[in-house]
């Protein structure tokens, strides 16, 4: 089993931090999000006032004491005997590019099903949620091109249930998870006034429907990105590598030649017990306001190895002002531990993902190191359920990745990018579908492309 960083013990490491004026602007300014969000904007949806760190500490140098040691010390006389206290000195920083690589559970359901119950017979917890005998229901218009936000109602005698169509035109329909089940199945494709029903049976892989109605988008795709953030301690391990690729991630989608329409948001969390749970903040066109709130993140907190998942994806889904009808809709989940499984949440993770794949938003979670069995089950269900990728950390020589003891996933299974470069791809391969132009390679600024080329 994995071991957990032991950066928990540094509070206020920074998380992310961005480049521009916007963002050096804002961490001289003290780190106050309300500095660079006036009233008004919606910028952060809550908190506007809370400090990340909830006061000094030493891994700031700022020479104030932390509460626990100031006691010790009065406990052997007067704190001021004990002469000056220096910083902890920090272990030398990795600043070499992350790399990844990203699989599709369903090209393989079948596989993947069986990954799933070599997990569970380990004793690992999760979530219950049945995703057997799924159906993927693709809908292209008459020009070829896929239908993004058709409407696809599926029906028995028992009930109903309604999806909506990503930008690769597809829906994945999970009968048992979505409490839809029967032998036989009908379908009611919309696509404005246009309209076509097919049947198919329980467990069918995939369906086709073609509609009488144009496919594809012309023209600047609307493009909703939300990241997902795990601001816990144990993050900060990878602290400076997983700032220039978000950074950079979001620079690059911003200046694709597509030119797409994009907007950004995050939500950040932790867990009960630290400053805050979970903090949001909207979609925004605005990159450099984008970029400056990422630079005011900072990682803290997460006593434990799980964390505040549930309400995160939650708030994730719900909070921010998604465009909805017409555009695409991604998130980006990026941390390295599970969700609090045993406790009870408003909302689980389960519930989320199923929300999420009737609205159409694609999760794409990205596994840092320290991932084990529990959280990569946990992460690529989130993927599958939604039709996204499981992305993850990899290492080079022998396959490493940052994955659970029990995975399938081999060195054959993926090809090895830069983060960055990788999760832009994913991106470009989202907008190529509804323009039918292939994605061209792209640039990265952390690091060049050395090995295999990514391929879909």
């Amino acid at each position: 089993m994995k071991t957990r960083s032991l950066s928990v013990l540094l509070a206020g490491a920074l998380l992310f931090a961005s480049c521009g004026d916007a963002s050096d602007e804002t961490a001289d300014s003290g780190g106050d999000p309300g500095t660079a969000f006036p009233a008004g904007d919606r910028g952060w949806l809550e908190g506007d006032d809370l400090d990340w760190t909830g006061g000094g500490d030493l891994a700031r140098g700022d020479g104030d004491l932390d509460l626990d040691m100031a006691a010790e010390y009065s406990a052997a006389g007067d704190v001021t005997d004990i002469g000056p206290i220096e910083p902890p000195i920090e272990p030398p920083i990795d600043d070499t590019p992350l790399r990844a690589g990203s699989i599709d559970d369903g090209e393989d359901a079948e596989a993947y099903l069986d990954y799933r119950e070599v997990v569970l017979d380990s004793g690992v917890e999760v979530r219950r949620l049945d995703v057997r005998d799924s159906t993927v229901i693709t809908v292209t218009g008459d020009n070829g091109l896929p239908v993004l936000d058709a409407i696809v109602e599926i029906v028995t005698d028992g009930g109903a249930v309604m999806l909506r169509t990503t930008a690769d035109g597809s829906v994945r329909f999970s009968p048992a998870a979505m409490n839809l089940v029967g032998d036989t199945l009908s379908a009611m494709v919309t696509v404005g006034e246009a309209s076509q029903s097919v049947e198919f049976e329980l467990g069918t892989p995939s369906v086709d429907v073609a509609v009488e109605a144009p496919g594809g988008i012309a023209g600047s795709i609307p493009l909703d990105v939300h990241f997902v953030l795990d601001a816990t301690g144990s993050m900060g391990d990878e602290i400076a590598r997983l700032r220039d690729n978000m950074t950079s991630v979001a620079t690059q989608i911003a200046a694709l030649p597509s030119a797409p329409d994009v907007r950004f948001g995050m939500t950040v969390y932790r867990d009960e017990g630290d400053l805050f749970v979970t903090r949001n903040f909207d979609l925004t066109d605005d990159l450099d306001a984008f970029l400056a709130a990422l630079a005011d993140v900072q990682a803290d907190g997460g006593g434990d190895y799980p964390e505040a998942l549930d309400e995160a994806l939650a708030d994730a889904l719900e909070k921010p002002e998604w465009r909805r009808d017409g555009a695409v809709e991604l998130m980006f989940v990026v941390a390295d531990a599970p969700p609090q499984v045993g406790r009870n949440v408003q909302q689980p993770y389960t519930a989320t993902a199923i929300a999420a794949a009737e609205r159409g938003v694609k999760i794409f979670p990205v596994a840092a190191s320290g991932t084990d069995d529990q959280a990569e089950y946990v992460m690529r269900e989130l993927a599958f359920v939604t039709g996204g990728r499981f992305v993850f950390l990899s290492y080079g020589a022998g396959g490493s990745t940052a994955t659970g003891d029990v995975t399938d996933i081999t060195a054959d299974d993926y090809d090895e990018l830069p983060l960055d470069a990788l999760v832009v791809r994913l991106v470009q391969d989202e907008l190529s579908a509804l323009t039918g132009v292939e994605a061209q390679p792209v640039p990265t600024t952390t690091a060049p492309i050395t090995t295999t080329t990514y391929e879909q």
